[in-house]
């Protein structure tokens, strides 16, 4: 059954590579503490301090994944790069990902590329690296070597883990973007506890994912040159992922032959019941990740859809109490996140904040950012769920949203798109500024 195998690295998600060999030189002036205040230094002088040796640690959209791979294009359009150039650094070198990619990303929505990987670009490695971010990696595995000398992990760090890697830079300034796939490959596969007998959770429990930010966090402090940090919260994919829709979204947008994409669909997933009335069943959100799986013969959207101890019980499929169990989640995750954020005087930043506006955002009424079915839960008519479907959710067509899911978000559904890394870029910039009184550009 394919609960790993699409699973497509996060979120939890370019530019111009700056080129030179610039030394990275200790200061030898004291060591400023990490809530010093720079109120008396000007804009532009800061923003050349902090950005002297800056390094991004992160996941899949630090790193540059989009719709389904990354390449050396993909990678110089992520948000680091973006805030490398703003800030002046005076070089920002990536490990790059040969074309055309590891894997390659899709041409079209939800159209796999062959799971291949052309190799290296370049020979970036640390210490040179300055984009340390790894594609697929939980917060726990940035503290550890990669495993398999094949993959994207070493690939782009070689036999290094991504915290040493970033030590080894001794950087000025660090952005942090972890967490993502701590919550989103439950979110995607649709289930939250073990898929084994005595397995872990797959969504990452609350003590492990703070124990493991503390080691980041005290990572970072151990760094004699570090002058600033901005921490970034985790994306919380039932809000943020269009991957994931409500089984309504599914039933209505079916061929006339019942089927979405080529895979049935279940009368449970109707919006009314049979006599008329709201189908709660409708409102548990299906994963996209479901029309992959040969092994679940159609889209369901009961969870008792499949006898206990089936494996396809309740997979792709989050009803309201394991909906609530990923917010409540995502909300401790970025509750962790802040905090060490104040206690070191750096920042933070709610990407969160984004998805909200991005929701809310419309062209002529129709959702042109972000496409998550906003209005099927207020529609009650059988003319409104079809307004509804037309202008929220992703289709074809004249209402159609870019890229499907919308302008911020590439053709995997999960990752933000060139749009939509620059937007975070921005919103990463203005609480930079806010923090440090640097002059980066938000726009």
């Amino acid at each position: 059954m394919l609960r790993r195998a699409f699973i497509v690295p996060i979120v939890s998600i370019m530019g111009l590579a700056l080129a030179g060999c610039a030394d990275r030189v200790t200061p030898t002036g004291p060591r400023p503490s990490a809530s010093a205040s720079f109120a008396n230094v000007p804009p532009e002088p800061m923003t050349k301090i902090l950005f002297k040796e800056y390094v991004a640690m992160g996941s899949s959209i630090a790193a540059g994944f989009m719709s389904g791979g990354i390449n050396d294009s993909t990678q110089m359009l992520a948000y680091p790069v973006i805030l490398a150039d703003r800030g002046g650094a005076k070089k920002f070198d990536v490990p790059l990902l040969a074309k055309p990619g590891c894997p390659a990303p899709w041409i079209a929505p939800l159209t796999p590329s062959a799971p291949s990987c052309a190799g290296r670009a370049n020979d970036i490695l640390p210490p040179d690296a300055n984009n340390v971010a790894v594609p697929g990696l939980r917060i726990a595995e940035t503290l550890l070597p990669p495993a398999n000398a094949a993959n994207v992990y070493a690939l782009l760090l070689g036999g290094s883990s991504e915290v040493d890697a970033m030590v080894a830079a001794k950087p000025t300034f660090v952005t942090v973007e972890l967490g993502d796939n701590d919550v989103f490959e439950a979110a995607l596969a649709g289930t939250i506890g073990p898929v084994v007998p005595n397995g872990d959770s797959i969504l990452t429990r609350l003590a492990s994912f703070q124990s493991s930010y503390a080691q980041i966090v005290a990572a970072l402090t151990s760094v004699h040159q570090l002058r600033g940090a901005a921490l970034i919260g985790v994306i919380d994919p039932l809000f943020g992922s269009p991957v994931i829709q409500p089984g309504a979204y599914f039933f209505l947008a079916r061929d006339a032959a019942g089927n979405f994409l080529g895979k049935p669909v279940n009368a449970n997933c109707s919006p009314v019941t049979p006599l008329g009335q709201p189908n709660p069943l409708a409102t548990n959100l299906v994963s996209f990740q479901i029309l992959l799986d040969a092994n679940v013969p159609q889209i369901n959207c009961d969870p008792a859809g499949f006898p206990v101890g089936d494996p396809r019980r309740g997979a792709y499929l989050l009803d309201p109490a394991e909906q609530l169990t990923i917010h409540t989640r995502v909300a401790q995750y970025n509750a962790t996140i802040a905090q060490l954020a104040a206690a070191n005087g750096w920042a933070y930043v709610d990407p969160n904040v984004i998805i909200a506006a991005a929701l809310a955002s419309r062209t002529n009424g129709r959702a042109d950012q972000l496409r998550k079915c906003q209005d099927l839960p207020t529609a009650t008519t059988a003319a409104a769920l079809q307004t509804a479907v037309l202008n929220t959710c992703p289709v074809t067509g004249p209402t159609a949203a870019p890229n499907f899911f919308g302008a911020l978000i590439s053709f995997d559904g999960v990752h933000p798109s060139p749009l939509g890394q620059r937007i975070l870029a921005n919103t990463i910039a203005a609480a930079i500024n806010a923090k440090y009184g640097t002059a980066l550009a938000t726009f």
